[in-house]
């Protein structure tokens, strides 16, 4: 008897501990170190080497892990609202602990970071700060977009900063990424738009209202869409590979308008997002590996 009950019991700690760990947010965190890896492997048209792709992802992981804890710890009285489930709120981690944790992880990305030098700190800064300023303040204001317009092409930077690698036609990005990056953060909020306004919540998507949102999201991937390809007339670009990449892109785009016309629900929000975030992937995949960078 005392057996069985010490075996529930620890199959109890093991599962509370799980649901803890998504203080971090994994699926963020995962795809962040994915896109990592796959980036590096572009940035040096190869497979990286063992030991800089390690550091590379471990500090990514370390970087989006931070995040989504400071996440969890400015928006607990939010989430109380309308995120009941997640793990503050829950009781399974105390708000101290997930900041010391934010804390933590952040210093060592930092180190991890810093031996790839200093410029790898400072582009790496970039992408931390932007997320945790978006979770302390910039959520709940106008600005809600710049952390992301901002992050988003600070990856590639990062990448090829730190892999010795940078070339000039890195600042292309600057281009059309925070289109992009204004376009997934628009298409993210989106779903839960009502919730949050209600919440009090008075982000650049709440100011505009979700057909403005959804329009101002989608004009902006597709004229991304329109300046990758417009590049092409000034950089040699690797066009089959490009135009099967951009094409892909515009498809899931055309998808995710689609869903939501045939059926005005937060389910297809929420594919609409996913839609927008895969396309965001394989966009920038195809122009870093068809461009001069690849």
């Amino acid at each position: 008897m005392d057996g069985h009950t010490t075996q529930e019991d620890s199959g109890w700690t093991a599962l509370r501990w799980l649901r803890a760990a998504r203080v971090i947010h994994p699926f963020p965190v995962g795809l962040n170190v994915a896109a990592t890896a796959a980036l590096a492997g572009i940035a040096v048209d190869g497979v990286p080497a063992a030991a800089d792709l390690a550091r590379l992802t471990v500090a990514m992981f370390c970087v989006q892990a931070a995040i989504g804890a400071s996440n969890d710890y400015w928006d607990r009285d939010l989430d109380a609202i309308t995120k009941p489930y997640k793990p503050i709120v829950r009781g399974l981690i105390e708000p101290k602990v997930a900041l010391l944790l934010a804390a933590v992880l952040a210093i060592v990305a930092g180190a991890l970071t810093a031996t790839f030098g200093p410029l790898s700190v400072a582009v790496g800064a970039c992408g931390l700060l932007a997320g945790v300023g978006y979770n302390v303040r910039l959520k709940r204001s106008v600005l809600s977009a710049l952390p992301f317009m901002v992050a988003l092409p600070a990856l590639p930077f990062w990448v090829w900063v730190s892999l010795d690698q940078f070339a000039n036609e890195l600042w292309w990005l600057l281009l059309f990424g925070p289109l992009v990056g204004l376009a997934v953060h628009l298409s993210n909020t989106a779903p839960d738009l009502e919730q949050d306004r209600q919440a009090g919540v008075r982000g650049l998507a709440h100011v505009l209202g979700l057909e403005r949102t959804l329009a101002i999201a989608w004009g902006s991937f597709a004229a991304a869409l329109v300046l990758a390809v417009a590049l092409g007339l000034h950089l040699d670009y690797d066009w089959p590979l490009f135009l099967a990449g951009a094409g892909v892109a515009a498809a899931l785009l055309v998808v995710a308008i689609g869903a939501y016309a045939l059926r005005r629900s937060e389910d297809a929000l929420q594919l609409g997002f996913g839609l927008i975030g895969i396309a965001t992937a394989v966009l920038a995949g195809g122009w870093l590996t068809a461009s001069p960078l690849g």
